[in-house]
C-alpha cells in the first residue's frame, strides 16, 4: 500500500499531473476573462507546460503568476491580434453559411483550413513568448518559421485540438465541467510535447538553454 502513494509510483505521478494540468487551466481561464490579459494568461500557461513536459520541479501557482507578470505586456498585443482574427473568422463563417453554392462551400473550407493554421501559428507565439525575450515583431516572424518548418508536428497540434474540440462536443452535458478543468491545459500539454523538442533542437544549435533567452530572426 505504501508503494502505491509513493510519489515515484507511476500511478501517482499521472495523478499528480491531472491535478496540476487542472489548477493550471482554472488559473488560466480566470487571468483571461478581462480578454486583454488574454494573451499574457497563453504566455504563463505554455511557461508552465514546457516545465511540466521536460520534468522540472514545478510550482504551478507562483510560476504562473511570476511568468503572466513578465508577459502581460507583449501577451496583451498578442491576445488582442488573435482575438481580431478569431472574430474576422467566425463574421465571415456566419455570413457565408446558408448558401447551398459550392464555390461558398469551397471558400468557407479554405477559411477554417486558415484560420486553424493561424490558430497554431499563435501556439507558437505564446510557447515562445514564455521562453525567449524578444519583440513581438521577431516573435511572431519566428513563430511563422517554426510553423512551417516543422509542419508535421504543427499539424499534429492542430489535429490534437480537433480531436479534443469533437470530444467537448460529444460530451455534452459534462463539456462544460472538462472545459473548467482541463479545456486549454490538456491539448496544450500534449502540444507543449512537441514544442519542447523543437526549443531543445534551438536551444543547442544556439548554445542556449535558460528561460527568457533571445532567439534572433535568423
Amino acid at each position: 500500500m505504501d508503494k502505491f502513494f509513493d510519489s515515484d509510483n507511476p500511478v501517482m505521478k499521472f495523478l499528480a499531473r491531472l491535478v496540476d494540468l487542472a489548477i493550471l487551466n482554472v488559473l488560466t481561464l480566470l487571468y483571461s476573462v478581462p480578454l486583454i490579459t488574454l494573451g499574457g494568461a497563453q504566455a504563463a500557461m505554455h511557461y508552465v507546460l514546457l516545465h511540466l513536459v521536460r520534468g522540472d520541479e514545478t510550482y504551478v501557482g507562483r510560476m504562473f503568476v511570476r511568468s503572466f507578470r513578465e508577459n502581460f505586456r507583449q501577451g496583451a498585443a498578442e491576445g488582442l491580434m488573435l482575438l481580431a482574427i478569431a472574430a474576422v473568422t467566425v463574421t465571415d463563417l456566419r455570413f457565408l453559411r446558408g448558401s447551398e453554392s459550392r464555390s461558398v462551400t469551397a471558400m468557407m473550407i479554405i477559411i477554417t483550413i486558415v484560420a486553424a493554421f493561424i490558430f497554431i501559428i499563435f501556439v507558437y507565439i505564446f510557447a515562445l513568448q514564455s521562453r525567449y525575450e524578444n519583440s513581438l515583431k521577431v516573435t511572431v516572424a519566428n513563430a511563422v518559421k517554426l510553423a512551417i518548418g516543422n509542419l508535421p508536428k504543427s499539424l499534429l497540434m492542430a489535429l490534437t485540438w480537433l480531436i479534443w474540440g469533437a470530444a467537448l462536443v460529444y460530451l455534452h452535458g459534462a463539456a462544460p465541467i472538462a472545459f473548467l478543468l482541463y479545456g486549454l491545459t490538456l491539448p496544450s500539454y500534449i502540444c507543449s510535447m512537441l514544442l519542447s523538442g523543437i526549443f531543445a533542437k534551438l536551444e543547442e544549435q544556439s548554445g542556449e538553454t535558460e528561460d527568457k533567452n533571445r532567439l534572433s530572426e535568423d
